[in-house]
């Protein structure tokens, strides 16, 4: 029987790129994200592959709001059955001096990079324990097990996501379902904008970054997702060499 992954923040970037990469696996893949220009554009990605669209669910909504992401919960349930595998991957980085930060903005980043989670997890987990058994993935960054200068409040989201993963795989796990945590380091997405990068290369000293590839992410990804189920992957750190 074919699995259905549910992607949050799945059309571009890392997000993006797991969709393409689970279409080709053979999975079913519903994707939602705030932007319907890039659920757009993500469309006709797909439809170049020539994936016929019963394979697949492109939707646009928040993932902070309950009442939208009950709805896509609603509709990926009734086009193809059940969610299987969970990846919460919307999120975003803001980066400031510790007394300067904009409170409304370090605000807005925790509730998506982690009450967002929570959320989506919450009205995800009650389909995955009716069939005892499931998938979560957290994109959570290496900045979840170390932080940088004026990373400390893209890091306190992520290092708070890295706490809550540990926290549901252990209450989850009596119910066949298993929670993977994903920590890279920088990868060449537009999450890193020119002003970012130049950042870090003045406050951090680097001179010369190098970057993951999102198909880089997109195998590690496809390898969680494929895995048997005997097998349990827990914890996975991927930096750039």
């Amino acid at each position: 029987m074919t699995k259905t992954v549910l992607v949050s923040g799945g059309t571009k970037g890392i997000g993006k790129g797991a969709v393409l990469q689970l279409l080709k696996d053979g999975f079913n893949v519903a994707a939602f994200s705030r932007d319907k220009k890039n659920c757009d554009n993500l469309l006709s990605e797909i439809k170049k592959l020539k994936i016929n669209e019963k394979y697949y669910l492109l939707a646009t909504g928040d993932v902070t709001k309950e009442n939208e992401v009950s709805k896509i919960l609603d509709q990926t349930a009734q086009k193809f059955g059940s969610i299987d595998i969970l990846i919460n991957n919307a999120g975003f980085g803001y980066f400031a001096d510790c007394d300067k930060v904009d409170m409304d903005k370090f605000e807005s980043m925790l509730k998506t990079n982690l009450v967002g989670v929570a959320l989506l997890t919450k009205l995800a987990v009650p389909q995955m324990k009716k069939h005892k058994s499931g998938l979560i993935i957290n994109l959570v960054s290496i900045s979840g097990k170390r932080a940088f200068t004026n990373g400390e409040f893209y890091s306190a989201t992520k290092f708070a996501l890295s706490g809550y993963s540990e926290g549901i795989r252990n209450e989850l796990k009596e119910f066949g379902i298993k929670v993977c945590t994903i920590c890279p380091g920088m990868i060449k997405t537009d999450f890193f904008t020119k002003e970012e990068l130049d950042r870090r290369v003045k406050v951090l000293g680097i001179k010369n970054l190098i970057m993951l590839d999102v198909e880089d992410i997109n195998r590690i990804i496809s390898l969680v997702c494929n895995q048997s189920e005997h097998c349990d992957i827990q914890d996975i750190i991927i930096m750039p060499f």
